[in-house]
């Protein structure tokens, strides 16, 4: 059975708290774009690994908490308002923001996060978290 554009993404969602790595990977397309607007989108496989990698690995858990999750009428456009949040020991920080996905030939083609990236910095910074933010 074919999964839907939506069911993608919650599986994709599902794996932060693994910390799958290469499920995130193998789950977006070759060629695909992340964006952290307003932060340039990254392009790519290879860049979204070297992007995600660490920030897997230096929070103890991340997580997706979904309060809305809606497919638009193409059937490949996924939208998800949604909390993300990031602990670190008994330190957390929490991030609501708004998430566009665009689903091609069953991978993730486009993911754009669109937060207050000011408020996340200043959440990081009080509990002693260099957030890794450029994209080299």
């Amino acid at each position: 059975m074919t999964r839907t554009a939506e069911q993608i993404v919650l599986d994709f969602a599902a794996a932060f708290p693994r910390k799958d790595i290469d499920y995130l990977v193998e789950a977006m397309s070759e060629d695909c774009v992340y964006a952290n607007v307003p932060l340039p989108p990254l392009r790519g496989r290879a860049a979204f690994r070297d992007f995600t990698a660490p920030a897997l690995a230096r929070a103890d858990r991340i997580e997706f908490i979904m309060l809305h999750i809606a497919t638009a009428r193409d059937g490949l456009t996924v939208l998800t308002e949604r909390i993300d949040v990031f602990h670190y020991g008994a330190q957390r920080v929490s991030v609501p923001l708004m998430g566009i996905f665009v689903v091609r030939d069953g991978r993730i083609a486009e993911w754009r996060d669109y937060a207050d990236l000011s408020s996340f910095l200043k959440q990081m910074a009080a509990i002693g978290q260099t957030p890794q933010i450029s994209r080299s």
